[in-house]
């Protein structure tokens, strides 16, 4: 078969097989259909009789494939969104619009995938246990099932009170447990995400360095590894998986270093001044040559590196993780490994550590995170076409024994995710936290 009748005769089976969910799906109705006729021609479509399982071209007429066409386009527009409900990707065909997508379905393919992505070290990874689920942070979860759009509570205030009540609850025992645990419980980012992990809703995502981790947490909340679902997506679990470099530009460090660069001007005298008292007090940079030093007065890129080195690192790093600040940024991503010079103090529990914790930043209270960054690029390039916030490996839930087998081999189990021995109280205290603040909107 030549390529393009292969890839003609793939979609024709990709148009039968989304057809086929709705068609035995109980929310089908005929009366439903724009070509009522072919409803009689749709019962006679018939599989090849070579035992491939490909959809047979004879047995599909003129009009059931203007019906499988229609249907089909309806599913290449993303979901439609509410601020009163969460939208679902209704098929692999739908969340290709804002992924790259690659279904495993044998233990080949799943021991293969392990053992090429679990070395990575440069990706982020997050394990979410439906394909049809977007990301969605728990706060947004929240605030959509409890109605909250129809009340007049300021998002990004409540966000920043949640903040304040965790540092001051019961004397500020959050505060010394993060501070206990290698955090700052003066910086937002940091009380946020001992927030999250504990089970109180947030903004933030919990994204994770280790591919194998990931796996474990998508298979983790599945609650049956054979769903009882007509649709396909509902039988997957995903895995999403973006080089850290394509976050990068929306990092924390990056946003200095451009707020550096545009006032380099400013920056310089201050740089150039500490330089000549060091010249003259440090006897070490009586060592440099000359012409090193008369290349570093001219050079941006060495004046912003000598900025950032003076500053004062926590409280750089707290300032720009300020609520205040960060309300203004539609996303963002935090990450403590490598940084020098903007930590954030995330490695601020055992079981943060263990997993290898990076989190994203979605300030919109209604739209999922891949949603929110399109809507980011599209107002910086409005002519870009085909967006893809990440890729993604939609896994066949009935995998799910095997899997859980490799990764006990390697290690990730739940006593290794899970290393924190009192996990009931800090949820408990977390949850505690945010009804105490839900109490200070509901009293306003």
């Amino acid at each position: 078969m030549s390529t393009d009748k292969a890839a003609e005769q793939r979609l024709l089976d990709e148009k039968v097989q989304l057809f086929k969910e709705w068609f035995e799906s109980p929310d089908f109705d005929v009366r439903r259909l724009p070509f009522r006729e072919a409803y009689e021609d749709l019962r006679k479509v018939r599989p090849k009789r070579d035992g491939s399982g490909e959809v047979d071209p004879a047995t599909v007429t003129g009009e059931v494939r203007a019906l499988l066409n229609a249907y089909y386009a309806s599913h290449l527009t993303p979901p439609s969104m509410y601020d009163e409900a969460m939208s679902v990707y209704q098929s692999f065909v739908q969340k290709r619009t804002f992924f790259r997508q690659r279904t495993i379905d044998t233990v080949e393919e799943l021991d293969e995938l392990i053992s090429r992505y679990g070395a990575k070290t440069n990706h982020l990874f997050r394990g979410v246990h439906d394909a049809g689920f977007m990301l969605y942070s728990s706060l947004q979860r929240t605030w959509k099932l409890k109605g909250w759009f129809k009340r007049p509570i300021d998002y990004p205030q409540f966000v920043a009170r949640l903040v304040a009540n965790a540092r001051l609850y019961c004397g500020g025992l959050l505060a010394n447990y993060i501070d206990a645990n290698g955090g700052d419980y003066n910086n937002d980012v940091s009380v946020l995400s001992i927030l999250q992990h504990y089970g109180c809703p947030t903004p933030i995502l919990d994204w994770t360095y280790n591919f194998r981790v990931a796996l474990f947490f998508a298979a983790y909340g599945v609650s049956s590894p054979f769903p009882r679902s007509n649709r396909e997506i509902d039988c997957y679990l995903s895995v999403y998986y973006i080089k850290e470099k394509w976050f990068a530009p929306n990092s924390l460090r990056t946003i200095l270093e451009t707020s550096l660069k545009g006032n380099i001007e400013l920056i310089r005298p201050a740089v150039l001044e500490k330089l000549e008292r060091d010249l003259a007090q440090n006897p070490d940079f009586a060592a440099i040559p000359a012409e090193s030093i008369e290349r570093f007065r001219h050079d941006d890129a060495a004046i912003i590196r000598a900025a950032l080195g003076s500053y004062h690192l926590a409280g750089l790093t707290n300032h720009l993780c300020q609520m205040e600040f960060l309300s203004r940024i539609p996303a963002s991503y935090f990450s403590d490994r490598d940084e020098e010079y903007v930590p954030i103090g995330l490695q601020n529990s055992p079981n943060v550590t263990n997993q290898q914790g990076v989190f994203t930043w979605n300030n919109s209270p209604a739209n999922p995170m891949e949603h929110t960054v399109r809507a980011m690029v599209l107002e910086e390039n409005p002519d870009t076409v085909n967006h893809y916030y990440a890729k993604c490996f939609n896994i066949n839930k009935q995998l799910i024994p095997h899997l859980f087998a490799r990764l006990a081999e390697a290690g990730i189990t739940p006593d290794f995710i899970y290393p924190e021995q009192d996990q009931a109280y800090l949820r408990n205290l977390v949850w505690q936290v945010f009804e105490n603040t839900v109490a200070e909107f509901d009293q306003a």
